[in-house]
């Protein structure tokens, strides 16, 4: 079967060998944006409120998704960068399957005052202590350093 063909048969899935060309954009949007230009300025994060269903939204939101209000200008406003941990794992390997000199825990982050989260590296000294439920809060790079994305985020520590 060549790569033009449709496949009929639910029972003989189809394969090849090699490597395919998978190139995607994923761009910020108005509301990533301000988001990240925030961020580059600020030790804070940006959060929106949906006026119909008072859903805030982190990171924030033209629209609600729920509700499909559209989410104004002056609905927007600065929050604290912290957050608590809702679940964790350990990292032992990096996105090239390459072993990675420290292991480091990654969590998912609900940050205070919002309905959202965010997935953000955590700083601790104990990699194998149970930190669920855990106040965190950013740790931003220098000022000087930041380029207006995620990264500018170093890591969370405990609080």
């Amino acid at each position: 079967m060549t790569f033009y063909e449709k496949q009929t048969d639910p029972s003989s899935p189809m394969h090849w060998l090699g490597d395919m060309q998978a190139d995607y954009l994923y761009p910020n949007g108005k509301a990533g944006d301000k988001l990240f230009k925030h961020i580059k300025e600020n030790d804070t994060f940006l959060a929106s409120k949906c006026i119909n269903c008072s859903k805030i939204f982190f990171p924030p939101r033209l629209y609600c998704e729920d509700c499909f209000v559209e989410i104004l200008e002056k609905d927007w406003f600065e929050i604290p960068s912290t957050g608590k941990i809702r679940l964790h794992t350990i990292v032992t390997i990096n996105t090239y399957g390459e072993k990675l000199n420290e292991p480091k825990m990654i969590a998912l982050i609900d940050i205070d005052n919002t309905d959202g989260a965010l997935l953000g590296i955590i700083k601790t000294d104990n990699i194998d202590e149970n930190l669920i439920g855990r106040k965190v809060e950013a740790v931003f790079k220098s000022k000087n350093q930041r380029e207006g994305t995620l990264k500018d985020i170093l890591y969370f520590k405990m609080r």
